[in-house]
């Protein structure tokens, strides 16, 4: 019975190791862009995709996407400059900073063309690349972000919300937890854990993320509606939304057509 026992528990440490053997782990580097550190995950070989995070977040909040395109791609996870572990330099963030940095990163890690695959502000600064570089962007997938403004726009309007933008930006524990309860539906998963690792995501780049809200209430860094027209190829009369990316979707550049 005991030798049962001990074949068992063989089998299940070496099923356990093989298992994480088979997940690629990324390699965490550092490249210098402007004079400043980028830091970045990589992992894979292949054609580069490189995932761009949203405000406030770090490359390594794309760890279960690392992993799942790295056995077939080269897979690119930067801290954008100002954010997570990288440097922050005191400017005034908008997308075309973010956009201006990630084409000289690119060109640091001798990357010429990339799929760029984007997420809340990384697809903001996914679409400024394919505008303003497409030459450098393969495809795009834009996940919830990325737009233009139109001539039509209604004028801002009133003070920001202060509150709001210091909840988003969570400067305490209990602002942090404030600001999860309205991003998640099911409050169950919100772990004390899970409160001070956002609230330490957000002390780390707290001047990026004010900057960021600053430049965006100032209408800095903006895509024309024209310029994002231009892109697609499409009718200044019928543009509504942009394409479903697929395989068949145009690559860029597209502007020529403009």
């Amino acid at each position: 019975m005991l030798r049962l026992f001990a074949l068992m528990a063989a089998s299940i440490v070496v099923f356990g190791t093989s298992a994480m053997a088979q997940k690629p782990q990324p390699v965490a580097r550092d490249a210098t862009v402007f004079s400043y550190k980028i830091h970045y995950l990589e992992a894979g070989r292949g054609a580069p995709v490189i995932l761009l995070h949203g405000s406030g977040g770090e490359g390594a909040r794309w760890m279960p996407t690392i992993q799942g395109l790295a056995p077939d791609f080269r897979v690119i996870a930067p801290d954008q400059i100002g954010w997570g572990a990288s440097d922050k330099p005191m400017t005034i963030y908008h997308g075309g900073v973010f956009a201006e940095f990630l084409a000289r990163f690119m060109k640091e890690i001798g990357v010429p063309k990339a799929a760029l695959i984007g997420q809340s502000m990384g697809a903001g600064v996914a679409l400024q690349m394919a505008v303003k570089y497409p030459q450098m962007v393969e495809r795009m997938v834009l996940v919830n972000g990325g737009g233009f403004t139109s001539p039509n726009d209604p004028p801002r309007a009133g003070a920001p919300d202060w509150y709001a933008r210091q909840i988003a930006n969570a400067g305490t524990l209990g602002e942090s937890r404030e600001y999860l309860e309205k991003m998640y539906y099911n409050h169950s998963l919100i772990t004390d854990e899970l409160v001070e690792h956002n609230l330490i995501l957000r002390l780390r780049s707290a001047y990026t993320a004010e900057s960021v809200q600053t430049a965006n209430a100032r209408g800095l860094g903006n895509l024309t509606e024209e310029e994002v027209r231009c892109l697609f190829g499409a009718p200044t009369t019928s543009f509504r939304r942009l394409p479903t990316p697929t395989s068949s979707m145009p690559r860029f550049p597209a502007r020529a057509r403009c």
